[in-house]
């Protein structure tokens, strides 16, 4: 089912890209400084590299920080876990105990 799913959506995704990146080869001028307009820090590139890497970037930039804001609710279930753990063990313990606590012809009937 994953594996259908996974063609369905991205063949067709891959398809655009790439009609995207044929219908747009031209070069464009990437200035990376901001007071120099006709010269300076610059490069050329072909558009649709220009815009599929922007893409990237923002969905980069979008999972980190992401990622950066659940971290508190990460850490918090961390230490939901570890206490469910620990209460696990100590309840078997407490079971244990019990069992312990009870006279011989009482455990046989119970367990």
């Amino acid at each position: 089912m994953k594996s259908i799913l996974r063609v369905v959506v991205f063949v067709p995704l891959a398809l655009i890209i790439l009609f995207f990146s044929m219908a747009n080869r031209g070069s464009v001028r990437i200035g990376l400084d901001p007071f120099a307009p006709n010269g300076g820090l610059s490069f050329e590139a072909p558009i649709f590299l220009v815009v599929l890497a922007s893409m990237a970037l923002g969905v980069l930039a979008g999972g980190i920080s992401s990622w950066l804001g659940h971290l508190p609710v990460r850490r918090a279930a961390k230490i939901a876990r570890a206490e469910a753990r620990k209460t696990r063990v100590e309840v078997e313990k407490l079971r244990q105990q019990a069992l312990d606590s009870l006279p011989a012809d009482k455990r046989l009937k119970s367990g």
